[in-house]
């Protein structure tokens, strides 16, 4: 399921407040998700109305924080970070997305976005790093 099948598909999604808790409300609980182990939420970054909404009104067993290894990524995710420990949501680990790009040619490996980021942020977070 998807936010995307909520709108028409160019359609930005220009939504704050009521419009979020009434859209994350429909995801949740009218979609028949049938028996679940798991549910995975992606949220986009930051520590916004979706944020807020979903870890104060359903019950969460972790986070796990995806960054890429920019330093203003790398920003984005210490907040999240944060704002999950603060509304005492276990953060699982940190994931580096975009780690390396390797040629498809000589098989080169460049770090084209940085190197590292997200396991010095787990480093001082206190976090473990759960893949890249």
């Amino acid at each position: 399921m998807s936010m995307g099948f909520l709108v028409e598909e160019t359609a930005p999604i220009v939504w704050r407040g009521l419009m979020v808790m009434s859209a994350i409300e429909k995801l949740l609980r009218q979609v028949d998700w049938g028996e679940l182990d798991y549910l995975v939420i992606d949220m986009p970054p930051g520590t916004g109305d979706v944020q807020l909404s979903i870890s104060q009104n359903i019950p969460i067993s972790g986070a796990v924080i995806v960054s890429t290894p920019q330093d203003i990524a790398l920003v984005d995710a210490r907040r999240g970070a944060e704002m999950f420990q603060k509304v005492n949501v276990p953060v699982l680990g940190l994931i580096q997305n975009m780690n390396v790009f390797r040629c498809p040619k000589c098989s080169h490996e460049t770090h084209i976005f940085g190197e590292e980021g997200a396991r010095r942020l787990a480093e001082t977070l206190g976090f473990d790093v759960l893949g890249r």
